[in-house]
């Protein structure tokens, strides 16, 4: 099992971005841990049932790394994962920063919505 965090801003389509909800469901329904780390309040307001679809939001008063970290302390699996941005390449957000910086794997957005898992 791993824990997803994934970004919403140029991460999600519902906000430009390349990785389809259909995705994100597919891995929780097998099994994995999906959750936001980004824009929580848009995926709110836009998903009905939002739910349904994540066992987390955030991040809430943390910087992105922080509530990475906070995740990683509280939350058992087996690796983490977080598909986001990096604004080198693409997007505004510096989840690749984040990322490293919590110890988790990075995926770009555009690499998950290829088929990078």
């Amino acid at each position: 099992m791993k824990l997803y965090a994934f970004d919403v801003d140029d991460t999600l389509e519902i906000s430009n971005g390349p990785v389809r909800l259909a995705d994100m469901q597919a891995l929780r329904n097998s099994g994995h841990i999906i959750g936001l780390c980004g824009n929580w309040g848009l995926f709110t307001r836009s998903v009905r049932n939002w739910y349904e679809h994540v066992s987390f939001i955030g991040p809430m008063l943390l910087a992105k790394a922080d509530y990475l970290i906070e995740l990683r302390t509280y939350v058992y699996a087996e690796s983490y994962v977080m598909v986001g941005n990096d604004p080198r390449i693409f997007g505004a957000s510096d989840d690749a920063t984040a990322a490293r910086e919590a110890g988790f794997r990075f995926i770009r957005e555009a690499e998950f919505a290829d088929g990078m898992r």
